[in-house]
C-alpha cells in the first residue's frame, strides 16, 4: 500500500478556476502529502536505471490519481456544511461569503478555494532513485524538476477532470518527516542517504546538513517555487547576531528576488532574558550575562514558525533542527 497522510498548513495559493486569482479570501481546502520517498525505495532493485525511474512515474500517477479522488471525496462533504456553521468565515473572510444566506451551504464560496496534493522528502526520494540529492547532483536537480513537473501536469489534468482547483503543495514536513521514515525504516531497514536519519528531508529543500553557501541552495530550490502554488518556503541558516548586520540580511533578500523566490525567511538564533530583557545570539544560552537568570527565551524557526520553546516538537523535527548548518 502507498502512504498519503492529511495535512494543512500552507494557504498562500494562486490557482482559481471560479474567481479572481488571488490569496485574499481564499485558501487551501484540504490537503494530502504523497510519501514518494517510498515510491522509489521501491523501485531502487531495478538496475537499469531508465526502466527504475520509470517504474516510478508509473507508481507515481497511481498514487496521484488516488490522492485527486480522496480529496475530490473530502470536498464533497465539506460542501454541505451550512454558512451558519461558520459566521466568521463566512462573513468577513471567504469571497463572495456576504451574497450567502445562513442556510445556504458553503459550496459557492469553497470553491474558490484549492485541494493541495503535497509531496514529502525529494533529496532522499532522488538518492533512492539516482544516488545523489539535488544539492549535489546536476543529473539529480533535473530529475527533481522532472518529478515536480509531472506533478504539476498531472494536477492541471485534475482541474479539468475534477472541476476544482488542485496545486502542487511543498510539505513542510513537520510531523510526517518523522512519521513516513519510522514506517519506511521498518519496512526496508537503514538505507544510507535515504532512511539513515529519523526524518525525511522538507519538500523540495537541500537537506538541512548539506553545507553549501545561500545562492547555491537558492538556484537549486528557486526553481520548484514556480510550480508548487498550493505554497512553499526557502530559508537561509546565518550564524551571529543578525541585527548587528543588516546588510547580510539586505543581501539575502535581493537574491531571493532575483531567484525568484515566492516565500523566503532568514534563519538565526535570538535570545532573550526574560527577567531583564538582554538580548544576543549565543548557542546554548542557559544563563543570563547581566542579571544571571536562567529563564531565557530561545527564538527559533521550525518550518514556518518562530518558537521560544522546542519541548512540543516531535523527536523527528528537533533532529532536523539539530542537524541544520549555516550556509555561507
Amino acid at each position: 500500500l502507498y502512504e498519503v497522510a492529511t495535512m494543512g498548513c500552507r494557504t498562500r495559493v494562486f490557482e482559481n478556476r471560479y474567481g479572481e486569482k488571488t490569496s485574499v479570501g481564499r485558501g487551501n481546502l484540504s490537503f494530502s502529502t504523497i510519501n514518494i520517498v517510498r515510491i522509489a525505495i521501491e523501485c531502487m532493485n531495478i538496475r537499469d536505471k531508465e526502466e527504475r525511474i520509470a517504474r516510478f512515474f508509473s507508481r507515481l500517477d497511481d498514487v496521484l490519481d488516488i490522492t485527486a479522488r480522496q480529496l475530490c471525496d473530502r470536498f464533497d462533504f465539506q460542501k454541505t456544511a451550512l454558512v451558519k456553521q461558520f459566521p466568521l468565515l463566512m462573513s468577513r473572510l471567504w469571497i463572495g461569503a456576504e451574497n450567502l444566506k445562513p442556510t445556504d451551504t458553503i459550496e459557492p464560496v469553497i470553491n474558490q478555494g484549492t485541494l493541495g496534493i503535497g509531496f514529502i522528502g525529494l533529496a532522499e526520494c532522488l538518492v533512492a532513485l539516482v544516488g545523489a540529492h539535488h544539492g549535489e547532483s546536476e543529473e539529480a536537480q533535473e530529475l527533481g524538476l522532472r518529478i515536480v513537473s509531472h506533478m504539476r501536469s498531472r494536477v492541471n489534468e485534475f482541474c479539468e477532470l475534477y472541476q476544482h482547483n488542485f496545486s502542487v503543495l511543498a510539505t513542510p514536513a513537520e510531523g510526517l518527516s518523522g512519521k513516513f521514515t519510522k514506517k519506511d525504516r521498518k519496512s526496508f531497514g537503514i538505507i544510507p542517504g535515504v532512511t539513515d536519519r529519523t526524518y525525511y528531508t522538507n519538500s523540495n529543500h537541500v537537506p538541512v546538513y548539506y553545507h553549501c553557501s545561500p545562492r547555491h541552495k537558492a538556484k537549486i530550490e528557486a526553481p520548484y517555487h514556480a510550480l508548487t502554488g498550493g505554497g512553499h518556503i526557502f530559508y537561509v541558516e546565518i550564524d551571529g547576531d543578525a541585527t548587528h548586520n543588516p546588510d547580510a540580511i539586505s543581501d539575502i533578500v535581493d537574491m531571493m528576488d532575483k531567484y525568484n523566490i515566492g516565500y523566503g525567511s532568514v534563519n538565526h538564533n535570538r535570545n532573550r532574558c526574560m527577567a531583564c530583557g538582554y538580548e544576543d545570539a549565543q548557542d546554548n544560552l542557559e544563563k543570563c550575562p547581566v542579571c544571571g537568570s536562567h529563564a531565557i527565551d530561545k527564538l527559533q524557526r521550525i518550518t514556518g514558525y518562530l518558537v521560544g520553546t522546542t519541548d512540543r516538537w516531535n523527536s523527528a523535527k528537533l533532529a532536523e533542527l539539530n542537524d541544520r548548518v549555516v550556509h555561507k
